[in-house]
């Protein structure tokens, strides 16, 4: 089964939660499961946007999009791990609320239903959580590009942290509902609600900094400078290197792009080819796989790393 299909049943699936849930807390009297039900109707949507950017992504690049849509997944990492703080940040605040105020509730339908949205969520959060990066067949041309298949889809990973989460919440429910059910103590249900809510956002906040970052086209490549310095004036011949650009758009793809300046104006087309091979072997073990190098002559000496645009 293709991870657009197992996404697509894992939609349809927690769907059918989230109308129980409704149904059982309007019955009941149950905030806890009409806000877990909102929650997961949020996180529903989640897994829809990543389903979006999945279809997106397999998309060849066309003369128009050269890049394809690799930015869906990034895109998709921040929207979803976005909207998850923003749900969070209501959970805690609905659960505050709660908590001055507790209400009666009816325990029962809390524990059943609960029970079954932890089972789903569970479910469907173990199988985005297994669910592999693609593999394309790498190839070169004037810049290398090899694939990196260690990491695992930004995208995908982000409705992970939503199926997660609200299974997390759905045991909060659960362990409510049992402590309303035997101790009559309401307020239980808002200070687990609490405890998950900042668990959660403790454990998102890596993946929101790092696809808010690769958004902005920063450097977030495992690498220091005083290491690529080394690596790409390890030949004699170079000068210096400029015009220097390192970014992630993707959790795939580790771009960098640089001029070097060689001493020599008269040099064989063999030699600088040997000289940016080396380069791009050293930076591949790098984990660099999209490398573009352009050679210039010492007149197009910068003294200076970055580009001046």
């Amino acid at each position: 089964m293709t991870k657009e299909k197992k996404i697509l049943l894992i939609i349809i699936f927690n769907l059918i939660i989230i109308v129980a849930e409704i149904l059982f807390g309007y019955i009941s009297n149950s905030f806890a499961l009409i806000a877990d039900a909102l929650h997961n109707a949020g996180d529903v949507l989640a897994v829809v946007i990543t389903f979006i950017a999945l279809s997106l992504g397999v998309r060849t690049p066309t003369f128009k999009q050269t890049f394809g849509y690799m930015r869906a997944e990034m895109m998709a990492a921040f929207v979803n791990t976005m909207f998850l703080f923003i749900t969070m940040i209501y959970m805690v605040y609905e659960a505050t609320n709660r908590f001055f105020n507790p209400e009666v509730i009816e325990p029962i339908y809390m524990i059943i239903v609960g029970i079954i949205a932890v089972i789903a969520n569970g479910v469907s959060a173990y199988i985005l959580n297994n669910i592999g990066v693609s593999s394309c067949a790498s190839h070169d041309h004037n810049h290398s590009h090899d694939h990196n298949h260690n990491e695992k889809d930004s995208n995908i990973h982000s409705a992970y942290l939503h199926m997660l989460s609200d299974a997390l919440i759905s045991v909060a429910v659960v362990i409510a509902g049992i402590f309303i059910y035997f101790f009559e103590i309401y307020y239980i249900d808002s200070v687990l609600t609490i405890l998950f809510s900042i668990y959660i956002l403790f454990h998102s906040f890596p993946l929101l900094k790092k696809s808010f970052l690769s958004l902005m086209d920063m450097n977030i490549i495992d690498i220091s400078q005083e290491k690529l310095d080394k690596i790409i004036k390890e030949d004699e011949n170079i000068i210096e290197y400029n015009d220097l650009h390192i970014h992630k758009p993707s959790s795939k793809y580790n771009f960098i792009s640089f001029h070097i300046v060689l001493k020599n104006d008269i040099i064989a087309l063999s030699e600088i080819e040997n000289i940016t091979d080396n380069i791009k072997e050293n930076l591949k073990k790098n984990g660099f796989n999209h490398i573009l190098i352009q050679v210039d002559s010492d007149k197009k000496i910068k003294n200076t790393i970055s580009c001046n645009i």
